[in-house]
């Protein structure tokens, strides 16, 4: 019986960690002019712990990024391997489950020691769907210079899941 026990408290604590975190990534990148060049920051965001695939487009100019349940990946990390690659990370649409707080009429989302502040140009109709606690959305991070990166993000929210 204590056993039992032992694994619901292991279950619920690894089910609520998994609830916020970064699911999907897609990533604008800026400098890349060949296919080596996306074929070498595709390599090198594959050494990255907690992806489940990575995809980059030459074409398209982004880095496609599925990550893992149970990861701890953040926006920074993933902009600074962009950066460390030789390139410059801009705007990304992230896919994520995180802890919403409304903290004196501004919106904001806690996902792995980030914050994404909901920023005023996200649409009403979506800005009344939003209450306190757990929740999943799709949202676009406005670019921020490489060089000061922070753990401090303004998201605007395309859609709550």
């Amino acid at each position: 019986m204590k056993k039992l026990g032992i694994i619901v408290v292991l279950s619920i604590f690894s089910f609520s960690g998994a609830m916020v975190q970064l699911v999907k990534v897609d990533q604008e990148v800026f400098g890349m002019v060949c296919a080596p060049c996306a074929y070498g920051l595709e390599r090198g965001l594959k050494k990255m712990d907690g992806l489940q695939s990575v995809k980059v487009s030459l074409n398209n100019g982004k880095a496609y990024l599925k990550l893992a349940a149970d990861n701890d990946l953040s926006l920074q990390k993933i902009q600074k391997e962009v950066k460390n690659n030789g390139f410059s990370a801009r705007s990304a649409e992230v896919t994520l489950n995180g802890e919403l707080v409304n903290d004196g009429n501004k919106w904001s989302v806690s996902v792995n020691g980030e914050t994404f502040k909901v920023s005023s140009d996200t649409p009403d109709d979506i800005l009344t769907k939003l209450k306190p606690g757990k929740v999943q959305l799709i949202g676009r991070v406005k670019d921020e210079e490489d060089d000061g990166l922070s753990n401090t993000w303004n998201i605007r929210i395309t859609e709550v899941l």
